[in-house]
């Protein structure tokens, strides 16, 4: 009897099915991509706001200078780290405020601050996965670490305000309750001139891309700071003529805004904040001037600011509590001017 031959590909095994089982595993390899990409993603954004909370919570902590030696007032940089960490955000499931423990805040040296901030059991709770739970990697422990360092400088070269009390050095009193005008407001007087200043041109610091010395600038100077460095004895320093209503009083508001320590009617010995409302400014040698005119610079002084900018429309005044006159130094050695960085 005849029997038809079988076509080679008769004799293969049957293979059904088997595009399922093979696009079953491509779309749990495709998963698992998926989860990497998002859950990394989040997990690296997660450790970018610690970090961020870090810098700046170390950075705040490092203001709590001793003025006498040069070292961080431990128990005062322990407040303004803390404070200044919750200010900043970072994922759980969602962004919330950085709390810090105690032991997140230590001191390496005398003049360092070392802070850590983290996202684990510790501290609350891990950074939540999404997509990564059906691998069963539910969270992940992140942390970030940053110290900053105080050093003493040779000239103030980060955060003098543009302004310039009348009295002349020498003759300022510490003592609580006694204030100085450091912008006296129209009608006082002044020429024309209220004690503003219009400092060179600088395109380093917050305040970089503001020139001209206009209104724009004495906002941005005198909420953020001046971010070059001015000398005794300079004397490019020009006088501001105008109140500069617009940009004086919105700028220091802000400053004053910052603070977490907005109380008035206290000194500076009573003072708990994050150092907003202390203010370095050059002591000039005269501002018995009218117009725009230069000015030398004979020193510097720190003011702690008693009070909020007052005055309407045209107005502005702003009054400070005198702490202390500032005395350069080379690093390493004395002086009350101090710089703060960074070095991890």
């Amino acid at each position: 009897m005849f029997e038809p031959k079988l076509h080679p590909a008769d004799k293969r095994p049957k293979e059904r099915g088997v595009v399922i089982i093979y696009t079953a595993f491509f779309m749990l390899l495709m998963l698992g991509f998926v989860a990497l990409g998002i859950d990394v993603s989040k997990l690296m954004a997660t450790r970018t706001q610690l970090q961020r909370a870090a810098d700046a919570a170390a950075l705040a902590g490092a203001s709590a200078i001793n003025y006498e030696d040069g070292t961080i007032k431990q128990d005062t940089a322990l407040v303004r780290a803390t404070f200044t960490a919750a200010e900043n955000k970072a994922f759980v499931n969602e962004s919330l405020p950085v709390q810090l423990l105690g032991s997140d805040v230590s001191f390496p040296a005398p003049n360092q601050v070392k802070v850590v901030t983290r996202r684990d059991p510790s501290s609350g709770g891990s950074m939540v996965t999404h997509i990564a739970q059906v691998l069963g990697i539910r969270s992940l422990a992140v942390t970030a670490t940053a110290t900053a360092q105080i050093e003493p400088t040779s000239a103030p070269c980060e955060g003098l305000i543009p302004m310039a009390p009348t009295v002349e050095p020498g003759w300022f009193d510490p003592t609580c309750g006694v204030t100085y005008d450091l912008k006296e407001d129209a009608g006082d007087g002044q020429s024309g001139n209220y004690q503003l200043l219009d400092f060179p041109p600088c395109d380093e610091g917050d305040c970089g891309d503001v020139q001209g010395g206009g209104a724009a600038a004495i906002r941005c100077q005198t909420e953020k700071g001046y971010s070059c460095c001015v000398h005794e004895g300079d004397e490019f320093t020009w006088s501001q003529p105008g109140n500069k209503v617009g940009g004086f009083r919105p700028g220091m508001q802000a400053r004053w805004d910052a603070d977490s320590d907005r109380r008035t009617g206290i000194c500076y010995q009573e003072y708990t904040g994050t150092g907003q409302r202390i203010v370095r400014i050059p002591i000039i040698q005269t501002f018995d001037l009218s117009g725009k005119k230069i000015v030398k610079i004979v020193g510097f002084s720190a003011f702690f600011l008693t009070e909020r900018p007052q005055g309407g429309g045209n107005h502005a005044t702003l009054k400070g509590q005198f702490i202390y006159d500032t005395a350069p130094g080379d690093p390493g050695g004395d002086g009350t001017l101090f710089t703060i960085r960074l070095i991890h």
